[in-house]
């Protein structure tokens, strides 16, 4: 009997003592000394995967981009509103040497006014599909009609949905096909009316690090010249000015500066990227439209830091996502977290930079 009571009294013991070990504990802790081990949690951060980013909300990593169709012509400037808030802007010629915009946004639902919308093009139908993203334009070439019914692509059309408006006051002194805006609201209206998926986890074309490799030639001011084919003095030129205070290249066009028109801002970006591909007009169109061959792979140039170096490019086939590379062209083109600019060019055109 008493073989079987001193076990018994010993675990009590040791339960007992285990429990003031815990209680010295607890009071050590309330009287503000540290615990013996503490365990440290950091934080989770997020990424905006169209720039790479940290600061993001998870669940806004998870939102579908949308991809809007932006006015580009002199006449109309200064007529992009909201385009400051674009994560990537893409550019490249449509008919008569004018260039359109293309802004590409992550978190688009509390800018107050985007525009102006105008109509799509078909290669800017793939370039939309790279990234996932609801594609937001006012009709567009017959090509580009075409290609939306073909794919099925979740657009949103100014034609044909209520949630845009005619800006009175631009109307002022503007042509009415330069008017017509949409608010961050009513673009999401417009995409929970349509019943479109709103989230993604597709892999973007674009790779950023903290760890990208900087170039080694100077490029503190670069030309971006399109159009060239109708003249020696382009109708569209973009420049880019690199402030070493920011770290960033501030863009011009029309030989003034490029500003958000409801923000006045002027347009900034981290990267820089011009891709080279073979363009021309469609023969025996009426309107002229340009067939952009935006496939196999090419030559470009990437500047950051205000540094440049050449690159090259891949893609497929039209519905498949292009991918950067080094000028090597295996190893893939990382670039500096932050806000990107590509203009799609002409093969043989000079983008110059000193």
């Amino acid at each position: 009997m008493l073989k079987r009571i001193l076990p018994l009294a010993l675990a009590l013991c040791m339960l007992t003592m285990a429990g003031c070990k815990k209680e010295q504990d607890r009071l050590s802790v309330d009287k503000g000394s540290e615990p013996s081990v503490v365990s440290e949690t950091k934080p989770v951060t997020y990424k905006n995967p169209l720039t790479g980013v940290s600061g993001i909300s998870e669940e806004k990593t998870k939102n579908r981009p949308v991809a809007i169709m932006i006015n580009n012509i002199s006449t109309a400037q200064p007529v992009q509103t909201g385009l400051s808030k674009a994560d990537i802007i893409y550019e490249t010629e449509v008919e008569g040497g004018i260039t359109r915009l293309m802004g590409v946004f992550k978190d688009y639902k509390d800018i107050a006014e985007l525009g102006s919308i105008r109509s799509s093009r078909d290669y800017y139908i793939d370039l939309s599909d790279a990234h996932d993203a609801i594609y937001v334009h006012c009709g567009g070439s017959t090509y580009a009609k075409a290609m939306l019914k073909e794919r099925k692509t979740e657009d949103i059309d100014g034609l044909y949905v209520n949630n845009f408006y005619r800006s009175k006051s631009r109307a002022k002194t503007m042509a009415y096909e330069h008017t017509l805006m949409i608010s961050g609201e009513g673009l999401t209206n417009a995409i929970a009316d349509k019943g479109y998926r709103t989230t993604s986890d597709k892999a973007q074309p674009l790779k950023f690090s903290a760890d990208y490799k900087k170039g080694e030639t100077d490029a503190v001011n670069i030309k971006v010249p399109f159009s060239l084919a109708l003249s020696q003095n382009p109708y569209a030129l973009s420049t880019f000015a690199f402030d070493k205070d920011k770290n960033a290249y501030f863009k011009g066009q029309y030989d003034t500066t490029h500003i958000d028109g409801e923000t006045g801002e002027q347009l900034c970006f981290d990267n820089v990227i011009t891709l080279e591909c073979k363009q021309n007009v469609i023969p025996g169109d009426a309107y002229h439209c340009l067939a952009v061959n935006f496939t196999g792979e090419g030559k470009g140039l990437y500047a950051a830091d205000g540094k440049i170096r050449e690159i090259t490019w891949k893609k497929a086939s039209r519905t498949e996502k292009y991918t950067l590379y080094e000028s090597d062209g295996v190893t893939e083109l990382v670039l500096k977290p932050g806000k990107t600019y590509i203009g799609i060019v002409p093969t043989g055109t000079e983008v110059s930079y000193s």
